[in-house]
């Protein structure tokens, strides 16, 4: 529900962007049937404050779904960051494994490549390495990844396994837990989200999303068209222009229409209601074309009738045709009527 503090100082009206006001109460009311619509999903709530010139802002996810139908193509470094040759070398003499050199493709977030990653996950202070100087034959090395033999106690084995056993989204909770250090704050920032479960892979880096498939980016009510779209882009890590792409909304009937650049998506969203099923907001390539309200209303019709509707409508075009072309031969007639009219005849005199 809404704050009742910020009720009282509302202004009596509210620019609703393009040009358009609502009352107060018009206001509330469609941002309590807004949230009301997303029940107990308190996370995709709008809300709202009054700036210093007492202008509305409402700040909340949008719900865009993709529709593109060129290939987009994602970043292969985050930001355009490129990692110094130092750092591309592995952190672990012991291990000829590189976390950060390896070619084979981009891991995905919470999963990890090799079984010791977890382990060290659960290394405490009582656990120790075994020394060559206290061992009399040489150092005995891990087999999967050439570490030396770690001595673990059986509390911290019993742990080691139910890692094992736990799922990606049960680690990255309990990774969530710990405190996090500068570097992994860093890492988050920029983490990579994913298209419908596509992650960048350098294979499959050019690749066209699924039609419909919907995705989520949090904005606020002052964020234009053009904003909206380069930050869905930036969410993504995608190289793509954003210039290439703009915002449709698409009724229920089919109708479809295009949002300029001045336009401000979310009041869009909330004048229209939050129900996609009356109406949803894609991702297109700038060149879709527009639908309007009276060819919507034939699309969902079946095809023999769409036939009729059509030679009716050729029919209609001839008679239209016909009729223009039966007046201008009317109109061409009398104006050439009143001009031999107007002509007098040449009479010529003798002396």
């Amino acid at each position: 529900m809404l704050p009742e503090m910020n009720k009282a100082a509302l202004l009596p009206v509210v620019q609703a962007g393009d040009g358009r006001s609502l009352s107060r109460n018009e206001f509330l009311s469609l941002l309590n049937t807004y949230n009301c619509f997303l029940k107990d999903q308190t996370q995709l709530h709008l809300n709202y404050y009054q700036s210093d010139n007492a202008e509305v802002i409402v700040e909340g996810f949008l719900n865009i779904c993709w529709g593109v139908r060129r290939p987009i193509r994602l970043k292969i470094q985050d930001d355009k960051q490129t990692l110094p040759f130092a750092h591309l070398m592995s952190s672990d003499p012991t291990s000829p494994v590189s976390p950060l050199g390896s070619k084979r493709g981009m891991t995905r977030w919470g999963e990890y490549a090799d079984l010791h990653h977890i382990d060290e996950m659960a290394e405490t202070p009582q656990e120790t390495t075994v020394n060559s100087s206290h061992l009399a034959g040489p150092v005995v090395y891990e087999s999967t990844t050439l570490r030396p033999v770690k001595v673990k106690t059986p509390e911290l084995e019993a742990e080691s396994n139910l890692f094992r056993c736990m799922s990606d989204a049960s680690l990255v909770k309990r990774r969530r837990g710990r405190s996090k250090s500068a570097s992994q704050k860093e890492r988050e920032r920029q983490h990579r989200f994913s298209i419908n479960g596509h992650f960048y892979n350098y294979k499959t880096s050019i690749f066209t999303p699924s039609f419909g498939t919907p995705t989520k980016v949090r904005i606020s009510s002052r964020m234009t068209t053009n904003l909206v779209i380069e930050q869905l882009l930036h969410k993504f890590k995608i190289e793509n222009d954003p210039q290439e792409f703009a915002l449709y909304c698409v009724h229920q009937s089919g109708e479809r229409r295009k949002l300029s650049n001045s336009d401000q998506p979310l009041w869009e969203r909330i004048l229209q209601g939050p129900s996609d099923d009356i109406m949803k907001i894609f991702l297109m390539d700038r060149d879709e074309q527009e639908v309007s309200n009276d060819v919507a209303q034939y699309l969902n019709l079946e095809l023999p009738i769409l036939e009729q509707v059509l030679l009716k409508l050729k029919e209609e075009e001839s008679r239209e045709i016909q009729r223009v072309v039966s007046k201008y031969h009317q109109q061409h007639r009398v104006l050439s009527q009143i001009m031999s009219c107007k002509i007098s005849p040449h009479i010529e005199t003798s002396v």
